[in-house]
């Protein structure tokens, strides 16, 4: 039984999470120029996070951190995989075998994507989030960490967290606050309710919404990453030339807007220990 320890450094973390479930999360620098994708696969569980994908998913986030300043890449796309939800949030078979009843251990992952989606929401990229399918739960955390939104009309989007008797685990609170405002945000995470692409574009949580030439999920998956790049496009050819964009000039915008943010310092430990004493009442 691989021990999950709360106190243990991030990186001890992250190895003994990669060993634990099914998935991956895959990451192709050059889907378009100047543009990378991430893809989370776990195309049975829904896009799901199991241990394993939270270790590959951090591993893309601290690279992309650490891309010389002479790279060409300005933005990011991130998707589910093809056909399903962008993502359900936690692998409930991953937490059922792993978590369930230890709030240590739960503590221990929390920390883990807590300090991964703040990384993610500062990166010196232009990121924009593709959501063919739902996102759930974990998935709405992760959403609340990119630039911009592009939704299929048909799909929704459902902070489930109160329903499961806890908290916001992951930092997407503060993010989601920071987006819509505070009495937007309080609507959407304490009723839970389901979020239509009309409601979310309204509130500003999405960006843009995207029509689906039919009711294939796997039409709106194009379309989506169709409509995230037709977003992009303006930060990384001018408008008028054609020309590139200085690509270091534009993540250099992306820098100073992230570190006019404020601290996690702090925030951190607070949520943890409202997660806990929360959860202790939940059936997890």
């Amino acid at each position: 039984m691989v021990k999950l320890v709360p106190t243990d450094p991030i990186s001890v973390i992250g190895e003994k999470l990669r060993s634990l479930g099914q998935g991956t999360v895959i990451y192709k620098a050059d889907f378009a120029p100047g543009v990378g994708l991430v893809e989370l696969q776990q195309p049975e569980r829904h896009n799901s996070f199991s241990g394993k994908m939270m270790a590959e998913f951090r591993d893309i986030v601290l690279a992309l951190e650490q891309q010389s300043q002479d790279s060409d890449m300005v933005a990011l796309v991130m998707t589910g995989s093809r056909g399903k939800s962008f993502c359900a949030g936690l692998d409930m078979v991953f937490a059922e075998e792993h978590l369930k009843g230890r709030i240590r251990s739960r503590e221990a992952v929390n920390r883990f994507m807590y300090d991964t989606l703040t990384r993610m929401s500062r990166l010196p990229l232009i990121t924009v989030a593709s959501l063919a399918g739902a996102a759930l739960g974990g998935g709405t955390e992760l959403l609340t960490t990119f630039d911009y939104v592009c939704m299929d009309s048909t799909t929704f989007i459902r902070f489930v967290q109160t329903k499961m008797g806890v908290t916001s685990p992951w930092g997407g609170i503060h993010r989601l606050v920071d987006r819509i405002g505070r009495k937007h945000a309080l609507r959407i995470v304490a009723g839970a309710q389901p979020i239509d692409a009309r409601m979310a574009h309204q509130i500003g949580l999405v960006d843009k919404v995207v029509e689906s030439s039919n009711t294939s999920k796997l039409d709106a998956y194009e379309t989506c990453l169709a409509a995230c790049l037709d977003l992009i496009s303006p930060f990384v050819f001018d408008s008028k030339s054609k020309e590139r964009v200085s690509p270091a000039a534009a993540r250099g915008m992306k820098q100073l807007m992230a570190r006019s943010e404020r601290s996690t310092s702090g925030v951190i430990d607070h949520d943890m220990a409202l997660f806990n004493s929360v959860a202790t009442l939940a059936k997890l």
